[in-house]
């Protein structure tokens, strides 16, 4: 297991410019698709927060949760979900819809998972501009707490990439595996703090469970910074969970791409 960690941990580290290079190509080739091109990074959150808050800030007024309006306290939270959502949906292609590159060269395949974080990462920085604005707007101004969101950013990077090793090896064995996480991400959304709190259910079970949940420890951890001023290290239990999970998930995919790595053309 260690030699296949080792492995991919090199090969992604070796290959830094390439995985840019790739995520910025991808990322161009999108925008060149769209007539309207980088409006659509902005646009596309904006009404999506706004269809949202319509529904649970008026529709079932909500009034806000620990002393926070609901509008940016939502916000905050797509702002980290809308990072983890492609990731995990995208991340389980990541491999098969480069088919066409690995069938005919011999190609790096185990960075094609980080290529899907570093792309949408770019997406990620839009919608924490509008986040920025916004919360401005609402007279929350940018402290010195805020600088722990480069942490959770870097955390929210490390559990995708390592879920991807795991779901793009998994998706090129059985084609419906991203049809299965795609089918479950809007379960997968309701069981994070994005909508509402983990204590909002007042059903005890329920509230462990959502913190089971890695989504939980990211999005948790942009709002205490961004509304709480709380420090990097305000849930040390949580945060050894978290990491666990990611080192898990990492030993697992690597473990997986390392075996598969030969196979790959043979399973398309």
């Amino acid at each position: 297991m260690f030699k296949s960690i080792a492995y991919v941990i090199k090969e992604n580290m070796t290959n830094l410019y390439r995985i840019f290079c790739i995520a910025r190509y991808e990322l161009l080739a999108d925008m060149r698709d769209s007539k309207f091109g980088l409006f659509w990074n902005f646009a596309s959150p904006a009404i999506q927060v706004i269809t949202y808050w319509l529904v649970f800030g008026i529709g079932m007024q909500r009034s806000g949760y620990d002393g926070i309006p609901y509008l940016p306290w939502v916000i905050v939270g797509f702002a980290a979900w809308w990072y983890i959502s492609p990731c995990i949906t995208q991340g389980c292609s990541a491999v098969f819809s480069k088919k066409n590159v690995i069938t005919k060269m011999k190609f790096p395949i185990s960075i094609l998972p980080a290529t899907v974080c570093v792309r949408e990462f770019f997406n990620h920085l839009c919608m924490m501009a509008i986040t920025v604005v916004l919360l401005i707007l609402f007279g929350y101004y940018p402290s010195v707490y805020w600088l722990g969101l480069i942490y959770y950013a870097f955390c929210a990077f490390m559990f995708l990439e390592a879920l991807a090793l795991v779901t793009s090896v998994l998706t090129m064995m059985w084609r419906d595996v991203k049809k299965l996480v795609t089918s479950l991400m809007r379960m997968l959304m309701y069981l994070s703090p994005v909508l509402w709190p983990a204590a909002f259910s007042g059903i005890p079970v329920m509230s462990f469970i959502m913190k089971l949940n890695p989504v939980y420890y990211i999005v948790t951890g942009y709002r205490d910074c961004m509304f709480f001023e709380k420090s990097i290290l305000a849930h040390p239990a949580l945060t050894v969970y978290f990491w666990i999970v990611v080192l898990v998930l990492f030993a697992v995919g690597s473990a997986l791409m390392y075996h598969f790595k030969r196979k790959m053309v043979d399973m398309i």
